[in-house]
């Protein structure tokens, strides 16, 4: 009898259990339902229900979108599960996005594995910011300036010299042994990165050509915030981390940046009670009050848009 009344209870547990978490998942699901109907949309392919116009995707996501623009247009909208994606496919289109309206859609969609994604950090950074302020707008400036300017670009000329120098001693050095080519001229391009922005190399000839691993802890983190992600598509999973994407995102990001930590906290007490004395990027972070965290997203920020795929040897699209 005890058994039976344990049982039944059991059974009542469960369901009673899940009705808070089935009402959640009802109550998302109806805010895009209504959102279908209410949001002035381009034209574009019927959604699946639940799973949006993910199945139509296919293997070959570029071709699926230039077969879409054929029938729906050069300005189109998508669903990715519960996300709505707005496509514009024709040079009129792109110049109405970069140039027209960049103010207004100049902020990015932030993916969730990405550290920078969290209130804490996401302002942060420059490539991940979801609002332009002005706080972005200043980082703009500063990376404008320091980086890309004319005047920075030619400073550097001699330093990318230096550096195709140094790759070419190094393969001489080498005559008549295996060279890995694509570790060797990572190498070289990082370190060309790293002494524009930190005054220092990061990675040895010798020790990348033998194992590869700052290339190979780059490419991990670049494709896992460029992975497919559940809770991209339905954003109400992201805490979950389901397939632990966010975790291991994270973990590379610290194992990156621990390799500059140290240069940045005897940069940082060198220049207590001292005049400033701008050399580098990382000195006009400084100058600025960059915190810590701030100036691990710029670098890392820098270091991985600035490497190519085929130099990273990421697969296409990551």
């Amino acid at each position: 009898m005890t058994e039976t009344i344990a049982r039944e209870a059991t059974y009542l547990f469960f369901p009673i259990l899940l009705l808070p978490i089935i009402f959640f998942i009802l109550k998302h699901f109806k805010s895009y339902f209504l959102s279908k109907t209410s949001l002035p949309l381009p034209p574009g392919p019927s959604p699946w229900p639940i799973l949006g116009n993910i199945p139509q995707m296919g293997k070959k996501p570029h071709i699926t979108l230039t077969n879409f623009a054929r029938s729906y247009g050069p300005l189109m909208s998508l669903r990715l599960g519960t996300q709505i994606m707005i496509i514009g496919s024709s040079t009129t289109a792109a110049e109405e996005i970069l140039k027209t309206h960049d103010r207004s859609l100049s902020a990015r969609y932030v993916p969730s594995a990405v550290p920078a994604k969290s209130s804490k950090f996401n302002h942060l950074s420059l490539g991940w910011a979801l609002e332009c302020n002005d706080g972005w707008k200043n980082l703009r400036t500063i990376c404008r300036s320091e980086l890309f300017s004319g005047k920075a670009m030619e400073c550097q000329a001699c330093l990318r010299e230096t550096k195709a120098t140094d790759m070419v001693k190094f393969v001489c050095a080498k005559e008549g042994k295996e060279v890995k080519v694509a570790e060797l001229v990572f190498a070289t391009v990082f370190n060309m990165l790293s002494n524009a922005s930190i005054s220092r190399d990061l990675i040895s000839l010798e020790k990348e050509g033998v194992d590869g691993g700052m290339k190979s802890l780059i490419r991990k983190y670049i494709e896992l915030i460029s992975a497919s992600n559940l809770s991209d598509f339905y954003p109400i999973l992201g805490a979950l981390d389901l397939q632990g994407l966010k975790k291991k995102a994270k973990e590379a990001f610290m194992r990156i940046c621990a390799t500059w930590e140290p240069i940045i906290k005897d940069r940082r007490e060198g220049r207590r009670g001292n005049a400033s004395s701008q050399e580098d990027f990382l000195d006009a972070l400084l100058d600025n009050s960059c915190s810590n965290d701030q100036i691990n997203y710029l670098l890392l920020s820098r270091k991985s848009v600035s490497m190519p795929d085929w130099l990273l040897g990421c697969p296409n699209g990551s």
